[in-house]
């Protein structure tokens, strides 16, 4: 008998932002698996899952400690009669955990960072380290390395499983002409999609044109909010190439903004699980530049679908940068092995199997 799963997430995102997580709920429920979510429920795919016959149980999770949340969640557990209950928000996990408390459920959570998740915090114990969570899905090894070093006991409760992509949701996926953008035409482009909080390393991108002035058809694009903070306007003006700056803020069309790049660059120095825009950009065909933090390492294969550089280090960005800039035939390579890669071992349909099989096994 397949197991009865409630999945507990938020959904109220774009549709490309909740695409690879939502469709593998609905690849689930295709693949036999009883499952139904508490979620809100106006979300861009909430009548696509009503039409598939998943129940939505109307929720936001407001703070990570609510009587009010926990009384629901168990409410929900006990009347719908589940075997495992998955929760895939970082803020509801400590609900979701007090809330399974002497049921009969097995508790599965989801990690999607690393950093900050430590043995010796207290509140750690309430969530991801209680000893009730059976599982904890990890968006990529760096992620599981980082989450089994603070488990005491049971290390191998973390476990690897990527959220997929399918290359072919974004083959239609038209660029922005050069006009389009404000761009010369033989422009070489270097994007970077970013919400820039310090974790991003966008200062570190905008050093990197400090050493690329001898190339003045070399352009960047930096999209998504606080590109444009004082911080980061200081270091451009300091830049060869300030007047070649190019910040559209955020974008809700992010994908026809990047897809019109030569390259993309991630220059984060921390807390990288598994980059989806990376994964977006790859399954494009781009070549992608990124530090080699977190789940990084495991998309960008140096110099075969990528550029891997150490963090904080702009002069190695700028390496990369020319490289591809000097190279072009190669740059398409990578981003055609980038785009197989995505495809042989980050798509959807192996997430889909290896959850199912981590619910099934966790129910007797």
């Amino acid at each position: 008998m397949a197991p009865k799963v409630l999945i507990i997430s938020s959904y109220s995102g774009s549709k490309t932002s909740v695409r690879p997580e939502a469709e593998m709920v609905l690849r689930l429920k295709q693949a036999g698996v009883h499952v139904d979510l508490m979620s809100a429920g106006d979300g861009p795919y909430a009548e696509t899952f009503r039409e598939h016959g998943i129940h939505i149980y109307p929720f936001r999770s407001r703070k990570k400690f609510s009587r009010q949340e926990i009384r629901y969640i168990r409410k929900t557990l006990q009347q719908g009669r589940y075997d495992v209950v998955h929760a895939f928000n970082n803020r509801v996990v400590p609900n979701t955990v007090l809330a399974a408390w002497d049921l009969p459920v097995r508790v599965v959570t989801y990690r999607g960072y690393t950093g900050h998740l430590v043995w010796y915090k207290p509140t750690a114990w309430l969530s991801h380290l209680n000893p009730q969570v059976s599982r904890i899905t990890c968006v990529s090894e760096g992620v599981t390395r980082q989450v089994r070093r603070q488990l005491l006991f049971n290390r191998d409760k973390a476990v690897t499983i990527y959220k997929g992509h399918d290359p072919q949701w974004y083959s239609d996926v038209k660029p922005y002409t050069r006009k389009e953008l404000g761009l010369p035409e033989d422009a070489f482009v270097v994007g970077c999609v970013a919400n820039a909080r310090p974790m991003k390393g966008i200062p570190y991108l905008i050093k990197a044109s400090w050493h690329l002035g001898h190339h003045p058809n070399i352009h960047f694009m930096l999209i998504g909010k606080n590109m444009d903070s004082r911080r980061h306007t200081d270091l451009i003006a300091r830049s060869p190439l300030r007047q070649h700056f190019h910040l559209p803020g955020f974008q809700r069309d992010v994908l026809n903004h990047l897809a019109a790049c030569d390259v993309m660059v991630l220059p984060s120095i921390r807390g990288e699980g598994l980059s989806k825009v990376t994964i977006e950009a790859m399954s494009t065909g781009m070549p992608v530049i990124a530090t080699d933090v977190g789940g990084n390492a495991e998309l960008v294969l140096h110099k075969k679908t990528g550029w891997l550089v150490p963090r904080k280090s702009p002069e190695k960005i700028a390496e990369g940068i020319e490289y591809l800039h000097n190279n072009p035939h190669s740059a398409r390579e990578m981003g055609q092995k980038g785009r197989q890669h995505i495809r042989e071992n980050f798509h959807i349909d192996q997430t889909v199997q290896q959850m199912k099989d981590l619910y099934e096994n966790l129910v007797p």
